[in-house]
């Protein structure tokens, strides 16, 4: 539904607004920041902003069909591995797919994210040809380069499907 909730109660209903979280967090929603994505720069941004403890800053950028995150953090004296990498510069030993126990997490409830069944590029091909091969020419894809999920090329072609043109500028420029 659209809600802000912390620890389940709705949380920054109007817009801007701010608070504090039980001295762990300060929350603050509104329209200041950078975006993750430039082709959502001319948008009206609607950005939750979480201030978290070890210099931790989490930036969601609420969209119309979609959320983009961006989280920056310093680096951890005595070092540190997660999915984002280990700041040594190198990003052959990054690990990607771990999982964080239950007392490091950050929250009092994970929320399983798991892909939906019922998208995917094989919809958008038998739902509507033309728009999968305006999408192929927006993101200057072959139709073999989207074969591969994990392909950014795949994640352009998938954006233009689902949520339209706009959202393919910044992918569009590979």
């Amino acid at each position: 539904n659209g809600q802000i909730l912390v620890d389940g109660q709705p949380a920054c209903t109007g817009f801007p607004s701010s608070m504090d979280v039980a001295g762990v967090a300060t929350l603050r929603y509104d329209g200041q920041g950078n975006v993750v994505d430039a082709a959502q720069a001319h948008l009206d941004k609607h950005i939750v902003h979480l201030d978290l403890p070890l210099d931790t800053h989490v930036e969601v950028m609420r969209w119309a069909n979609h959320i983009n995150v961006r989280i920056t953090m310093t680096p951890r004296v005595g070092g540190q591995q997660g999915d984002c990498g280990d700041f040594d510069g190198n990003p052959d030993n990054d690990v990607t797919g771990l999982a964080v126990s239950g007392n490091e997490c950050l929250f009092h409830h994970l929320t399983p994210v798991r892909p939906s069944p019922d998208h995917d590029i094989d919809e958008c091909i038998r739902k509507d040809p033309t728009k999968y091969h305006l999408a192929l020419k927006t993101c200057r894809a072959t139709e073999e380069e989207v074969k591969h999920t994990g392909s950014a090329k795949y994640g352009c072609v998938f954006d233009v499907c689902f949520a339209g043109p706009q959202y393919a500028a910044q992918d569009a420029a590979m």
